[in-house]
């Protein structure tokens, strides 16, 4: 019979992924936090990433994320049902990101992805943190 209870090692992913999304909605107004379905579309966006943005949170869901970050456009986000190896490690290792609203305006930010949900209903969390220093002209 197989067991209904969650492994160790998700139960600790979930957790971790939960308190580091808490952690970085609640400590800085200035990171872009999207939610993103495994096909890339962004399904939402906090508040303090619409502003940042210039626009409403609610006109970026259903744009597709290469549509911020025009580096992600040939890029499959994911392999088989895990985030994208690739991506990870460009996530770890601090890689700047362009980012461009929908108005045009440009900067220079970190991204940071994450799984999140089960292996039903897969979502990517999104982490933008811009590096106000490099602001580009539009």
């Amino acid at each position: 019979m197989i067991s209904q209870r969650t492994p160790p090692l998700i139960e600790y992913k979930r957790a971790s992924v939960a308190k580091h999304v808490v952690a970085s909605e609640e400590s800085d107004e200035n990171r872009l936090v999207l939610t993103l379905h495994y096909n890339g579309m962004i399904t939402e966006c906090n508040k303090a990433g619409g502003k940042l943005l210039g626009c409403l949170p609610s006109e970026l869901i259903w744009q597709h994320i290469s549509r911020l970050l025009p580096q992600l456009k040939n890029v499959s986000l994911m392999e088989g049902s895990n985030l994208n190896p690739y991506l990870h490690f460009l996530s770890r290792v601090g890689y700047k990101f362009e980012v461009i609203s929908l108005r045009g305006a440009r900067l220079i930010a970190k991204v940071f992805f994450c799984e999140i949900g089960d292996m039903e209903h897969r979502f990517l969390r999104i982490i933008i943190c811009p590096l106000s220093q490099e602001r580009m002209a539009s």
